[in-house]
C-alpha cells in the first residue's frame, strides 16, 4: 500500500507505489513521489530525502502565478538535477482568469468534471509528463502542485489507472490527501493568500472527498475508455505504453 512520508518542512509527501493492478503485478515502491509545494523543505530535510529516496526529477505542475507568491523554491529543487516547470492550467493567462473561467463552466470548488477538464485543456502539458515517464533516467519522480491534491492528484490518477490500478484504490489514494488539509491552510497563509472564511471552513474547501476522483475517473472511462487510450490520442504508441508499464510494475 501507499506509504506516506514523515516531513517536518512539506506536507502530503508520499510514494504512490505499492498498489495492485489488475494482473496481479505491484506498482514499484521509491520510483514515483508526491507532495505538496516543496518550498519550505531545509537544507537538512533536502539531504534526507535525498538519502532515502535519490530523486532525479522534479515536476512542478504549478502556474506561474504561483511560483511568484514565494522567492524560494526550497532546498531539495536546488539540489534535483532535473527540473520541468509544466502547468497544466493555461500559462499565457493569469492564474485568476483561468479560476474564473473553470468557476463558471464547473462550479466553484473542486470536482470531477473540474479535473477533467484539465485533461482537454492542457493536452500539450499532459505530452510533455508522459514524454518524462518514457525515459528510465527520469526516476524516481517527484511530482507537486502547491496543495498535492488536485493536479498532481489527476498526474497519479492517470498513471495508477494505466498501470491498472482499481478505480477504488485509485479514489481511496486521492483522498488520503484530506489529512494534510491544515498544514495546507498554515502554507498558504504563510505565502501571502487571502482566505475567505475561518480557519475551519477553508480547510473543508480544502478536503479531497473520494467522490471528486470517482468522478474523474467515470469521465476518464466515458471519454477514453481510460488512460491507455487518453495517451494514444496524445500521439503515444502501444510499444511506448507498454515501456511505462514494464518499467513501474513489479
Amino acid at each position: 500500500m501507499p506509504r506516506l512520508v514523515e516531513t517536518q518542512t512539506t506536507f502530503n509527501f508520499r510514494d504512490f507505489g505499492g498498489y495492485a493492478s489488475a494482473t496481479g503485478r505491484m506498482v514499484k515502491p521509491d520510483l514515483l513521489f508526491r507532495c505538496g509545494s516543496p518550498d519550505l523543505i531545509d537544507e537538512s530535510e533536502a539531504s534526507t530525502l535525498q538519502e532515502q529516496f535519490s530523486i532525479q526529477t522534479i515536476i512542478d505542475l504549478r502556474h506561474q502565478d504561483e511560483l511568484q507568491e514565494r522567492n524560494d523554491r526550497g532546498a531539495l529543487v536546488d539540489i534535483v538535477e532535473n527540473r520541468f516547470h509544466l502547468s497544466v492550467i493555461d500559462a499565457t493567462r493569469a492564474m485568476k482568469e483561468n479560476s474564473e473561467d473553470l468557476d463558471i463552466a464547473y462550479g466553484v470548488g473542486q470536482s470531477g468534471p473540474r479535473y477533467f477538464a484539465l485533461l482537454e485543456r492542457g493536452e500539450a502539458v499532459w505530452r510533455e509528463v508522459i514524454r518524462i515517464l518514457l525515459d528510465p533516467s527520469s526516476y524516481p519522480i517527484l511530482a507537486h502542485c502547491t496543495a498535492g491534491k488536485d493536479r498532481t492528484g489527476v498526474t497519479a490518477a492517470l498513471i495508477l489507472d494505466l498501470l491498472g490500478v482499481s478505480h477504488d484504490d485509485i479514489a481511496e489514494d486521492y483522498a488520503l490527501s484530506s489529512q494534510s488539509a491544515g498544514r495546507l491552510y498554515d502554507y498558504l497563509i504563510e505565502s501571502g493568500r487571502e482566505l475567505v472564511g475561518t480557519r475551519d471552513e477553508a480547510i473543508e474547501r480544502m478536503l479531497t472527498p473520494r467522490s471528486y476522483m470517482d468522478d474523474f475517473l467515470a469521465l476518464l472511462r466515458e471519454h477514453y475508455g481510460g488512460a491507455e487510450s487518453y495517451f494514444k490520442k496524445l500521439g503515444f504508441s502501444d510499444g511506448e505504453i507498454n515501456e511505462i508499464r514494464e518499467f513501474l510494475l513489479d
